[in-house]
């Protein structure tokens, strides 16, 4: 499984750390394309069977080099129908890549830093309809228009589409940040401390989606 974390200032490694040892019969790779290019992915020894993109300073909207290099070959891979979650600016750029709508939640751009009660609205690997929890969040657009296919399964007082899936392919997105832990928090300046778990429900998360991929045979 690749990780792909687009970040542009700091990488999250301890976040791909996590997952690590949250899946430690997978095979994971991580990849840094706004920093140092494309080049790592065309060296993983073997093509990727599933993705994880993680979040970004960057909007998808800016066009750099680097996104339309990483765009043309996260499309080339919806193609191929690999699994993909995207996280946070993941999220939004699945969207954006299939034909829905990324937008500033807040007319002044203020970015959304903390803890949120998301609620998913839909079954899936997640869990059942109505399950909700505490999510970390660090973000200032959002998904306001879902593409073609795909449909809301998770819903805030913030945001309308906390997450969604495709209806056809294995394709999920969140934007809250579920695999975030302690050195992200710091990174992000984020105040957990009136919080009793605050990466409980995220890790949860991470784990169901990991085992949703085992059980269908992702190595």
């Amino acid at each position: 499984m690749a990780v792909i974390d687009p970040a542009v200032r700091v990488p999250e490694l301890d976040n791909f750390n996590r997952m690590v040892l949250a899946a430690p019969e997978l095979s994971l790779s991580f990849h840094l394309p706004a920093l140092f290019g494309m080049t790592s992915l065309s060296l993983v020894p073997q093509k990727p069977d599933a993705l994880v993109i993680f979040g970004s300073g960057a909007s998808v909207y800016e066009g750099l080099p680097w996104q339309d290099s990483l765009n043309a070959w996260v499309l080339e891979r919806i193609k191929e129908g690999l699994p993909i979650l995207g996280i946070c600016y993941g999220h939004q750029l699945l969207a954006h890549l299939l034909g829905g709508t990324v937008e500033f939640v807040q007319p002044d751009r203020t970015k959304f830093k903390g803890m949120r009660t998301i609620q998913f609205t839909k079954r899936g690997f997640w869990g059942e309809a109505g399950t909700s929890g505490r999510f970390i969040v660090s973000h200032a657009e959002a998904v306001t228009q879902l593409p073609n296919d795909t449909e809301s399964v998770a819903s805030s007082d913030v945001c309308k589409v906390e997450a969604f899936a495709h209806k056809h392919l294995p394709i999920w997105g969140i934007q809250a940040h579920p695999e975030a832990g302690p050195d992200f928090v710091q990174n992000q300046n984020i105040d957990v401390s009136q919080e009793e778990r605050p990466y409980a429900f995220g890790q949860e998360f991470i784990r169901k989606f990991i085992q949703h991929l085992q059980q269908h045979r992702i190595q």
